[in-house]
């Protein structure tokens, strides 16, 4: 089920501590991302940039950026509940976090896909943190597209991010 699934908040308390590299092998060629019956493919952003593919936890890709202490998250989910809202969906992504301010908020196309977009600031365990995320569900999937920053980083890292946004390609079965 989705909501069980969802484990992006907790990777906030972590993000700047703990890293686990390699659980399962990572489905990258040539730079994009494919993972096995997900139904999507994204390109990801350069390891030149500073960006490094790792394994946190059940999301499909995370990306972690060492300078800007920044995250990248591709998570996918089936549905049970097809009648969900993008909205009631995108809220799961913020649990835990508390001063929450939504700077923007809009509905938009994802490869022609409807998607939720917000970028919201608030702070998890004394750290100030900006997250963008993109929310798109196809027929009874949802896929999690999440960044996030200190304050500080965040516009540093958002280009790679929105590049890797406007990559996603969603494959049918």
């Amino acid at each position: 089920m989705y909501f069980h699934n969802k484990k992006v908040i907790p990777w906030l308390a972590i993000s700047s501590f703990i890293y686990m590299l390699g659980c399962a092998p990572l489905q990258i060629k040539e730079g994009i991302f494919s993972p096995p019956y997900k139904n999507y493919t994204i390109t990801i952003p350069e390891t030149e940039k500073g960006w490094e593919p790792i394994r946190v936890d059940k999301e499909d890709i995370a990306l972690w950026h060492k300078q800007h202490k920044a995250m990248i998250a591709a998570i996918s989910s089936d549905i049970e509940n097809k009648k969900l809202s993008l909205e009631m969906l995108n809220r799961h992504l913020f649990l835990g976090m508390t001063n929450k301010k939504i700077i923007s908020k809009e509905s938009v196309l994802v490869d022609n896909e409807s998607a939720l977009h917000i970028i919201v600031e608030g702070e998890m365990d004394n750290c100030k943190l900006k997250i963008n995320s993109y929310v798109i569900k196809v027929g009874d999937k949802v896929y999690d597209l999440v960044s996030w920053a200190s304050s500080d980083s965040f516009d540093y890292v958002q280009g790679d991010f929105e590049n890797m946004v406007r990559s996603f390609q969603y494959t049918k079965d």
